[in-house]
């Protein structure tokens, strides 16, 4: 039976987190906890991560915890605890978790740290999808719909998985309209919809006419502008009806991986890739997406695969 607890020793550090525990069912099954910057509710990356946490709870019967709406600089702090309270793999949700990671990792060496679309970081195991592999796909499709000649991208901040979206995000849509331009626009923030909602309006205000959000719950705010202002979404952590199409990265699936790999002993400090040959690469295309345009992205995933297209 799953039940919310409440730490004195925490209420210091995360006054603004809930924390969830789960009983161990299997004295063996790994006990998995994870640091969270958003909600487990928000249709987006923290709804996938606590996706992964349950299907391992259902695979190994493991004791699984998780805190929501971590802040920044309570990060160490939060995954410390967990670690200091015997919790085999500390999960720290995202990349913005990575400096954080490092240092737990550090302090406290018996324990697996874990940072998914995290950084390679020395003593920290990283799972990433290959970024500029799935932002290629969806500039391509960008660059089959704007006709503008701009997109942008959103974040809440810069850091690696990012960048290397972004990066594949531009290649993609100037392989369609070379001389097209890219914004890209940062909110502070992953979850506060009226502020992506804002910066979305700022970016559309530029002739931007496809915006990709890569954000937490925020990225509703993003769709909303989007539809006001006669604008089209593509989705990179979550999906949406309104989007052209969504990359599929499935963290739920990454976590359930490096679960699998603790439990044969094999899971190393080191960072793992998923490409595009080893996993689903979109989502369904909305109706209004040419069939040419879709076409588009359909060869450009055969290229990746075969390898005649590559991303360093």
């Amino acid at each position: 039976m799953r039940r919310q607890l409440k730490s004195a020793a925490f209420a210091a550090v995360t006054a603004a987190a809930t924390l969830i525990a789960l009983p161990a069912t299997a004295q063996d099954a790994p006990r998995v906890a994870a640091a969270l910057p958003g909600i487990v509710t928000d249709k987006a990356f923290n709804e996938n991560i606590y996706d992964g946490l349950v299907a391992i709870e259902d695979k190994y019967g493991s004791d699984i915890a998780y805190t929501e709406n971590v802040s920044q600089a309570t990060q160490v702090e939060v995954m410390s605890d967990y670690a200091r309270r015997g919790y085999d793999i500390v999960i720290g949700a995202g990349g913005e978790y990575t400096d954080a990671a490092e240092r737990v990792a550090e302090n406290f060496p018996e324990t697996t740290v874990v940072v998914p679309n995290g950084a390679p970081t020395p003593g920290v195991t990283t799972i990433n999808y290959n970024n500029p592999e799935f932002g290629y796909l969806l500039g391509v499709v960008a660059g089959g719909m704007s006709k503008t000649g701009v997109i942008a991208a959103l974040s809440a901040q810069k850091f690696a998985a990012f960048d290397n979206v972004v990066d594949g995000y531009r290649r993609g849509f100037q392989s369609v309209q070379p001389d097209g331009e890219v914004l890209v626009a940062y909110t502070n923030d992953w979850a506060d919809v009226a502020l992506a909602k804002e910066a979305a309006y700022n970016l559309i205000s530029k002739d931007a006419d496809v915006l990709m959000p890569y954000l937490d719950g925020a990225w509703v705010g993003v769709v909303q502008a989007a539809q006001e202002r006669g604008a089209h979404t593509v989705g990179i952590l979550h999906e949406s009806e309104s989007n052209l199409v969504s990359a599929r990265l499935d963290f739920a699936r990454a976590l359930m991986m490096a679960a699998d790999l603790y439990a044969e002993g094999k899971l190393e400090p080191k960072d793992y890739v998923i490409h595009l040959t080893q996993d689903e690469q979109l989502g369904d295309f909305n109706a209004i997406v040419p069939e040419e345009v879709q076409a588009m992205a359909r060869d450009a995933i055969q290229k990746i695969k075969s390898g005649e297209l590559t991303f360093d």
